[in-house]
């Protein structure tokens, strides 16, 4: 059975955001080697010795075609703008989190997003590249949340990655969920890869599954992540089926236990 917290309780001292902002603008290795060339010089710039002009090609040579320039699919993203559209989300992840601990009040863990942006900054894809929440519902309210705000605009590629991590905890004075090894729950999770391959192709053995298990050994919660970008639709149907399962009753309930496919 779901436990609920009490409408005027707050989690908002509970979300804080992570000082492991990845640096995943980086991977434009010679942008920013060019931006160190010219931004880390202290004082006045010096005047450029002028560039050699090539000799004329000779007489009669046929003209060279001009040389095409293929662009990088992942470039990079400014780090303080990423960060600003990170904590623009603050006030929407702070209320998806509100709403999961009201459906499940011992709900807590940590979450590592990654953001996807295109050209027109806006979010691509937004996936959940580690989660030890365990509760959809609250994944996918903050994923929604970082496709609301506006991203800055890759540079040196097609698409930049954001990455940032967040944490919060349970409902002060809710019960603190025991710990699986996956190994209590392989036999179960077996069983159901016949009904997880319905779920469509793809990676799917990638997803990291974290779920509640209750005192008869029903799934009351489940959450998901993957190293990348998988469909929602997919991961729901994982979900949902793992969700629909019969596991071992617990010694202590509710009980946590996290696993890869």
């Amino acid at each position: 059975m779901l436990m609920s917290m009490a409408p005027n309780a707050s989690v908002c001292s509970s979300l804080r955001l992570f000082a492991r902002f990845e640096r995943s603008f980086i991977a434009a290795g010679a942008l920013v080697a060019a931006a160190a060339v010219v931004l880390g010089c202290g004082g006045a710039a010096s005047t450029p010795a002028p560039a050699a002009v090539p000799p004329p090609p000779p007489a009669g040579a046929p003209e060279q075609p001009p040389t095409a320039t293929a662009t990088a699919e992942i470039g990079g993203l400014d780090e303080r703008e990423a960060e600003a559209s990170f904590r623009a989300s603050l006030d929407s992840l702070q209320q998806c989190v509100q709403n999961g601990v009201e459906r499940l009040e011992f709900m807590g863990g940590s979450i590592e997003f990654a953001v996807k942006v295109g050209a027109d900054r806006q979010a691509a894809s937004v996936w959940a590249a580690q989660s030890s929440i365990g509760e959809r519902s609250t994944e996918k309210c903050m994923f929604e949340a970082l496709r609301s705000v506006t991203w800055p605009a890759p540079q040196g590629g097609l698409f930049g990655i954001a990455r940032n991590s967040f944490e919060f905890e349970p409902k002060k004075g809710s019960p603190t969920p025991a710990v699986w090894d996956a190994g209590r729950v392989a036999g179960v999770v077996d069983h159901v890869h016949g009904t997880i391959a319905e779920c469509g192709s793809g990676s799917l053995e990638s997803i990291l599954v974290t779920l509640y298990i209750g005192e008869e050994g029903q799934a009351i919660a489940g959450g998901a992540a993957s190293d990348e970008p998988i469909d929602e639709a997919q991961v729901d149907c994982v979900v949902d089926a793992l969700l629909a399962a019969q596991y071992p009753r617990p010694e202590r309930a509710p009980t946590k236990v996290r696993f890869r496919l």
